[in-house]
């Protein structure tokens, strides 16, 4: 009795099942406009996903393109600046090496007119102090001074003029224009996606 039993309960379910299922299959039997609309919309669907695959592909070659062009852009204007700096650059390092021998040897002239300078000034102030205020000596003193001053005075100069004119800085040129950076390319414009038809109600 029990089998029985389990047996109809069985049977009952499925044809509850079938029953359910031969409505849904009945309920949702497409009419031609729709199935029409849906092969339709199917087409689209399909047209719209391979043109948002070439949206995203033209994104990243745009990107690319952009990123080639800004490196070349770059290396082309460092080149360009480095060829109009090249002479001025090369004549500041000559310069430098000029006024780096002209110092080496105007340091030690301008080295002896300090000694000489020191020399005289000291022997001024010992002189004075021994003068004990008398007027001759003081005058003496002051004269000889300025004769000691001079002479060092005359041995610089006459030094400089051996020695000439100290080099002269190069002038910097005038700085180039920086062409316009590369423009980056137009966006692409973004697919829209097929409207999804609505299904018909009976």
């Amino acid at each position: 009795m029990k089998t029985k039993r389990i047996i109809s309960i069985a049977l009952l379910t499925t044809g509850l099942v079938a029953s359910s299922l031969s409505a849904v299959s009945a309920d949702t039997t497409p009419s031609p406009t729709t199935t029409k609309s849906t092969s339709t919309y199917g087409a689209q669907l399909t047209a719209y996903k391979a043109a948002l695959v070439q949206y995203r592909v033209a994104l990243v070659v745009n990107s690319i393109a952009y990123k080639a062009a800004m490196e070349k852009y770059a290396a082309d204007w460092k080149a360009t600046l480095a060829k109009y700096e090249a002479p001025w650059k090369a004549a500041l390092a000559n310069y430098q090496t000029l006024l780096a021998a002209y110092v080496a040897k105007l340091t030690p002239i301008t080295l002896a007119r300090k000694t000489a300078m020191d020399k005289a000034d000291a022997e001024f102030l010992a002189a004075i102090a021994s003068a004990n205020g008398n007027t001759a000596q003081l005058e003496l003193a002051l004269k000889a001074h300025a004769t000691a001053v001079g002479t060092a005075n005359a041995i610089y100069k006459s030094a400089l003029a051996i020695l000439g004119a100290a080099p002269v800085k190069p002038i910097k040129p005038a700085e180039l224009t920086k062409p316009a950076a590369p423009v980056k390319p137009p966006v692409p414009v973004k697919p829209v996606p097929p409207v999804k038809p609505s299904k018909t109600k009976k």
